[in-house]
């Protein structure tokens, strides 16, 4: 494991029940284990932490976003051992990865826009529209990812082009402004299983 996770900052933690996700952070490191402290999680959202159950981490390293998998060994309270990953996986040099997205997009006030996503992140998607949004202005979206999950959030327009010289539409890239952290982490979640996706079929 070249990455050491000590370096590791701004930990986010994932069980297998999403909505007992919350940030984290590393205690003592072992030679094939470490101390994972839960110190935000309400106690009924513990039981979701059960020894033997994996859990997906995320994390910002120099380089970018980090990503690792691993077993719980033991729960303490709100402490976790954790069994040492095999690898650390930095996701990409950039913030946060981009891909292609298919899902449905509601943008408030603008129901009988036409709305065709593109490309979505974690930090913000690009889509392709008959209207015109106002670059700086934050317009409340709707975004429907797998499960059911669905993500309400703010978005700003920081670019708006012509799509096409023969049709009056328009590519609208935008930020995400007004996001709850927790969302923010199912995006990460979203895009780097959509990646591993696309490898496998390679």
């Amino acid at each position: 494991m070249s990455i050491k996770l000590e370096e590791i900052r701004g930990l986010k933690v994932i069980p297998k029940n999403y909505e007992s996700s919350t940030v984290c952070s590393i205690g003592e490191v072992m030679p094939d284990k470490f101390e994972l402290d839960l110190d935000k999680l309400e106690e009924f959202e513990l039981n979701d932490y059960n020894q033997g159950s994996e859990i997906e981490i995320f994390g910002l390293h120099r380089n970018g976003i980090v990503y690792f998998t691993s077993d719980i060994l033991e729960r303490n309270d709100k402490k976790l051992l954790v069994k040492l990953p095999d690898e650390v996986s930095e996701i990409q040099r950039r913030k946060y990865s981009r891909i292609k997205y298919e899902g449905t997009l509601k943008v408030s006030d603008y129901d009988n826009a036409k709305i065709i996503p593109c490309d979505i992140s974690a930090g913000g998607l690009r889509f392709i529209s008959d209207n015109s949004f106002v670059v700086g202005k934050e317009y409340d979206i709707k975004i429907e990812l797998l499960n059911n999950l669905v993500i309400n959030c703010t978005m700003q327009p920081i670019r708006v082009e012509e799509a096409s010289d023969e049709s009056q539409l328009y590519s609208i890239s935008v930020k995400f402004k007004k996001i709850r952290s927790i969302d923010r982490i199912a995006l990460m979640q979203y895009s780097l299983r959509r990646i591993s996706e696309m490898e496998n079929k390679k």
